[in-house]
């Protein structure tokens, strides 16, 4: 399955490390991108899911990751791009005990580096 690729376009830097955040492994230049995301009106010849305060927003500020994806979901069910939906849904699903894993075994890398770092400074 292709991984959805997201394009940032925000006024707001605050915004736009968020969205960074909450879409890593799926952001890419606009040219190259699905959709774009953005805080203020765009023209491009991407679909645009705009975020903001006003009606026309397709998510209104603030939202969690998890009401992020969903907008996302119902945007791109609208353009079709049912693919792409899949992908972020399995993402989103991750369990409990795999966010666990991940956090531990990222930990114990750190942990074996900064060990190492320590006895070869000392030689």
């Amino acid at each position: 399955m292709r991984e959805m690729k997201v394009a940032l376009h925000c006024h707001s830097a605050l915004l736009e490390k968020s969205l960074a955040k909450f879409l890593d492994g799926h952001l890419c230049e606009e040219d190259e991108a699905d959709i774009v995301i953005c805080d203020h009106p765009l023209e491009s010849l991407k679909p645009v899911f705009r975020i903001g305060n006003e009606s026309e927003a397709d998510l209104k500020k603030p939202f969690s990751r998890s009401q992020l994806m969903i907008k996302l979901e119902e945007r791109l069910k609208q353009l079709g791009q049912k693919k792409e939906i899949e992908k972020f849904v399995i993402e989103e699903n991750e369990s409990l005990e795999e966010k666990i894993g991940k956090a531990t075994e990222n930990f114990v890398k750190e942990l074996v580096l900064l060990i190492r770092e320590h006895y070869e400074t000392k030689r």
